[in-house]
């Protein structure tokens, strides 16, 4: 099993993507508010003065971008059709702006419905 996580920049395709998963057999996940660091990380590096900079890491959650975490409890056989999927509906995700997507494995998963339990 995996933990499939996608970091989705554009959130505007969050019914889209959750309708595309649907036909193809998801029927579990978990959408997080988030924000991105990567504007707020860029804003740091480029302080050229002492208190501006300052001023910056303080006020830094404004450079932070809005974004979704979705997190799905996928089979291994399952993993590769749901990026497919992914791709199809964000695009590129090797493009700035658009998604982060990695997987992890998963020892056991509880409370997931019809799957009571799964232990590997």
């Amino acid at each position: 099993m995996k933990l499939l996580t996608l970091i989705l920049k554009q959130t505007e395709l969050i019914s889209e993507l959750n309708d595309e998963l649907g036909e193809i057999g998801v029927k579990h996940g978990t959408i997080i508010d988030a924000k991105s660091m990567t504007a707020g990380l860029n804003a740091w590096s480029d302080d050229s003065i002492i208190m501006g900079g300052l001023f910056r890491r303080v006020k830094n959650f404004e450079y932070n971008e809005e974004c979704k975490m979705l997190m799905f409890v996928l089979e291994d056989e399952q993993v590769a059709p749901v990026r497919q999927k992914i791709n199809e509906v964000i695009g590129d995700i090797s493009q700035s702006g658009t998604a982060v997507m990695f997987t992890m494995p998963i020892d056991f998963a509880e409370g997931l419905g019809e799957q009571e339990s799964i232990t590997e």
